[in-house]
């Protein structure tokens, strides 16, 4: 029970992934504090860790992370009712072939594993601080690398749909950005903690993991996922289980401790692209993220 004591908080922790490294990170003892928007399904995992457990393990808290203002009211909510925080684990994401655009007007890719989680981490950094030593976790994904990088003139991804009202295309490329987002935040918030206690790595939690992130998908890319997802379920190879190993061992394992700066495969440390160690674009989207968000500047 290592964790015995510590809380976490983990985005998008109803399905997939994030449900998995709930139920780990509360069999090592934590308490976890689930958010997302599937309240059917977060009170589900709530009540499955609890039951599992034995002890009151888990909350849920409802947040659609594509609303600023939603995300405001979650870390109020988390400030007001827990004295510490010891793990914030940002793994919501989503993919989606139809541009859709957040109640802020920002695309969803770029709303939900963004923005929302720079605005959350920052509206919750006294927290951790004081809770001392505390990780952050930022999940990515090697799709971070498959692709040329952001488009300071296209951030809000209009370009990538080239005017259709849905292209699965655009969605990858949408979601290629918002992972290497994730990875240019991670780099440059650990320069900016160090001394203070908190940690921040990021991971990729392996190929075609087989979680409902890919439910939108169309046509011959939805047929392609399900063959794909369905094979390597069946042989064990991309379950929820095994791509969150690395979600709970960054988060948990006391051989990294004070380790920071990091990208994690595998539960090994591995390199992130050269494109996403590039210090002048981190620190261009920095500033440009602090302006949207009101925070960080």
């Amino acid at each position: 029970m290592q964790l015995a004591g510590k809380t976490a908080l983990i985005t998008g922790g109803a399905r997939g992934m994030g449900r998995v490294s709930a139920i780990e990170l509360a069999k090592l003892g934590a308490q976890v504090i689930i958010v997302d928007w599937e309240g059917e399904a977060g009170t589900r995992t709530r009540d499955h860790i609890n039951r599992l457990t034995g002890r009151k393990a888990a909350d849920f808290v409802y947040c659609d992370l594509s609303s600023l203002n939603e995300v405001r009211v979650l870390a109020a909510d988390v400030q007001a009712r827990y004295p510490a925080l010891h793990i914030l684990m940002c793994n919501a994401g989503i993919t989606d072939p139809v541009r859709r655009l957040s109640v802020d007007g920002w695309e969803m890719h770029l709303a939900t594993c963004h923005l929302a989680h720079f605005l959350l981490t920052h509206l919750l950094l006294d927290l951790l601080k004081r809770s001392a030593p505390a990780r952050i976790v930022s999940i990515s994904s090697d799709a971070h690398k498959a692709g040329p990088g952001l488009d300071f003139d296209d951030l809000n991804n209009e370009k990538i749909w080239k005017g259709s009202e849905f292209s699965n295309g655009a969605s990858f490329a949408a979601y290629h950005r918002a992972k290497l987002c994730n990875v240019y935040f991670t780099l440059e918030l650990a320069g900016r903690l160090q001394g203070t206690g908190v940690t921040v790595n990021a991971v990729s939690p392996g190929y075609f993991v087989n979680t409902t992130i890919y439910r939108n998908l169309t046509g011959v890319f939805k047929w392609g996922s399900w063959l794909v997802f369905g094979l390597g379920s069946l042989l064990r190879l991309n379950t929820p289980e095994k791509g969150a190993r690395t979600h709970v061992y960054v988060a948990s394992s006391p051989d990294i401790e004070g380790v920071s700066g990091k990208y994690f495969a595998y539960c090994k440390e591995a390199q992130p692209s050269p494109l996403a160690q590039d210090a002048a674009i981190r620190q261009r989207l920095w500033a440009w993220t602090a302006q949207v968000t009101g925070v960080g500047g």
